[in-house]
């Protein structure tokens, strides 16, 4: 297995060699890929190869995400506890949020605030239950949290190129982060992939994930091994329910559809002086029932899989580059899932937009405060 150091001087000296040629590097990204095919008018202006802009307060969602990645690279990395480093991170942004946008209002620093104290008690379950799970899953965590660049290969497996109409040449790179690769007991390597959600994940969407696909191929250029496929790693956007106290004080709430854990149901008994042998049935329940907080779901990935998934990303890339007509493609799902919603429909009211791209856009950049710079890995 190479590894990681020794393929960044591999690449390392690639790139000087495109320098010295004159070649110009093209990176394509899951959210750039994801982008082109939603809607052509949002890839144009969220892509750092067309006008590269992005909100300057970023969905809360994608935000959230950033910071649960974070918790995890350090406790799987480092060991460290998770929630204290999402909440120090958590008020280092609020304070850059303010700075990027002028003030926040009360309201938006409320809402964030109790976004942190979410992530933090998230995250501090999570631990407890991972202690348990993660032994059943994996014996060494080989890496976590790295950034790649590689080189996408053309249908005949030679470095992809591509010369544009004005004569100049394109190395096509796929670029993105891997949250973590571990090894099993049987001494197969795999991906771990960190997603938060508002529900349980459906096992049949994440079959059909291309990013995660995608990733294998690229951990597999990068470390010269097979790969057996991806764990999704899925931290549910919600804490468990404390059972409620009766109208008459004398007890607990024990309706069995509770949305919560056994340790959260059992430490209420206790907190609230109760006996715990008189609630021996729902918490038998409650030991019985699946965590339904956090899941890990294992999908396996066969070569031809992988060696297909590649072989895309050629095809998307000269598509992109191939000076492409820019158009919107509307659906219900604008309003939510699209930072550019409301400028776009300022384009097709024929409005003045400029005051909008100068106090809600910036420029993206590649550096770590950029809101882009992570995948949209979270719902």
């Amino acid at each position: 297995m190479r590894t990681y150091e020794e393929y960044s001087e591999w690449l390392q000296a690639h790139l000087k060699q495109l320098e010295v040629e004159g070649v110009r590097i093209f990176k394509l990204s899951t959210t750039e890929r994801e982008e082109f095919k939603r809607c052509r008018r949002r890839w144009d202006f969220a892509s750092l190869s067309r006008q590269g802009l992005e909100p300057k307060r970023p969905a809360h969602a994608l935000w959230f995400g950033t910071g649960i990645h974070l918790g995890l690279e350090k406790y799987y990395g480092e060991n460290l506890d998770p929630s204290k480093v999402f909440r120090e991170w958590g008020s280092q942004e609020i304070e850059r949020l303010r700075a990027a946008q002028g003030f926040l209002w009360v309201e938006e620093i409320n809402a964030f605030e109790e976004t942190i104290d979410l992530g933090c008690k998230m995250l501090e379950n999570y631990v407890a239950w991972a202690q348990e799970r993660d032994p059943q899953d994996f014996v060494e965590v080989i890496y976590t949290e790295k950034e790649f660049q590689v080189p996408v290969r053309d249908l005949q497996g030679n470095i992809a190129r591509f010369t544009d109409a004005g004569g100049q040449v394109w190395e096509i790179h796929l670029v993105g982060r891997l949250d973590m690769i571990v090894r099993d007991s049987l001494d197969r390597i795999w991906l771990q992939d960190h997603k938060t959600s508002k529900d349980k994940l459906d096992p049949e969407i994440l079959i059909h994930n291309d990013q995660m696909v995608v990733y294998l191929w690229a951990a597999q250029e990068i470390f010269q091994v097979p790969f057996a496929g991806a764990f999704y790693n899925v931290l549910r956007k919600k804490l468990p329910t404390v059972p409620r106290v009766l109208a008459n004080g004398r007890g607990l709430s024990q309706d069995k559809n509770i949305d919560t854990t056994y340790e959260v149901y059992y430490n209420a008994i206790v907190e609230n002086g109760f006996d715990p042998e008189d609630y021996s049935e729902i918490l038998e329940h409650l030991k019985s029932k699946p965590n339904t907080f956090f899941q890990r779901e294992k999908v396996r990935k066969n070569q031809h899989e992988i060696r297909m998934a590649g072989a895309m990303l050629y095809l998307e890339a000269v598509d992109m580059l191939n000076s492409p007509f820019i158009y919107p493609n509307k659906t219900w799902d604008c309003k939510w899932d699209c930072d550019f919603a409301k400028l776009c429909l300022s384009i097709d009211r024929g409005d003045d937009t400029a005051w909008m791209l100068e106090h809600l856009y910036q420029k993206r950049t590649p550096e770590e405060g950029s809101v882009y710079n992570r995948e949209r890995t979270d719902e």
